[in-house]
């Protein structure tokens, strides 16, 4: 299992990510680093662990500028190494600070990605392919048994990395295996909820937190459809 290092400046949605990924059996580390500080930072290292970016996978959650940008030039693991800085709101990381962050992984040969959100993820490397292989990670999917027309049994396969899929997967069972079932998941997806800004993204055409929605939706769509007895 590959350990994880997050990196993060306070709030729910890193709490949620480490409590999946040690359900998941991972080991991980986190690093709480400053919310506040200036625009500028002259000397980014002075605020940075001595021992942060020894892990195979980097998770950076909202951190300032300068602070995400200095991670990929202390990276020290041995091995081959990734840095995953999610977008759950597009005021995270703005696009010029994306390139900066992925030509300095590059430079350092560091794979690297930036998914919005981050159960949006498309892995296409190898580091962040075995990591979203081994803690079941990516675009949500599950499937379903029935027994007549209710939910006899849900199987997580992947989802969130903040616990919402796994967490709504369990609490399918018993439902109708009709178009209700969408209505549900959805109900769920709202309860517990879901963290990702309802403010516009740009780049996207529409808010994060609808991209995780419509993502939800689908897999139950797919789940539903190829559901088995």
């Amino acid at each position: 299992m590959l350990c994880v290092e997050i990196c993060h400046s306070g709030g729910r949605y890193p709490q949620l990510v480490q409590e999946y990924l040690e359900s998941q059996g991972g080991e991980v580390t986190v690093h709480r680093l400053p919310e506040r500080l200036p625009l500028v930072v002259d000397n980014p290292r002075d605020f940075l662990p001595d021992d942060v970016g020894q892990a195979a996978v980097i998770i950076a959650i909202n951190l300032h500028q300068s602070l995400l940008l200095e991670l990929p030039h202390i990276a020290s693991s041995p091995t081959q190494q990734a840095l995953i800085a999610p977008i759950e709101d597009a005021g995270w990381i703005k696009p010029g600070l994306r390139r900066q962050v992925a030509e300095a992984c590059r430079q350092r040969g560091i794979e690297c990605a930036f998914p919005r959100p981050f159960c949006n993820i498309t892995p296409n490397t190898d580091i962040i392919k075995q990591f979203c292989q081994q803690y079941q990670i990516g675009k949500p999917q599950f499937a379903l048994k029935l027994q007549g027309n209710q939910i006899s049994a849900a199987e997580y396969i992947q989802g969130a990395p903040c616990g919402l899929t796994c967490w709504l997967t369990e609490r399918l069972v018993g439902e109708r295996a009709d178009e209700q079932l969408i209505q549900k998941a959805m109900q769920l997806h709202h309860a517990r909820p879901c963290l990702a800004s309802m403010a516009d993204a740009p780049q996207l055409g529409d808010t994060i937190k609808h991209v995780a929605v419509e993502l939800t939706r689908y897999a139950t769509r797919e789940a539903l459809r190829e559901a088995v007895e």
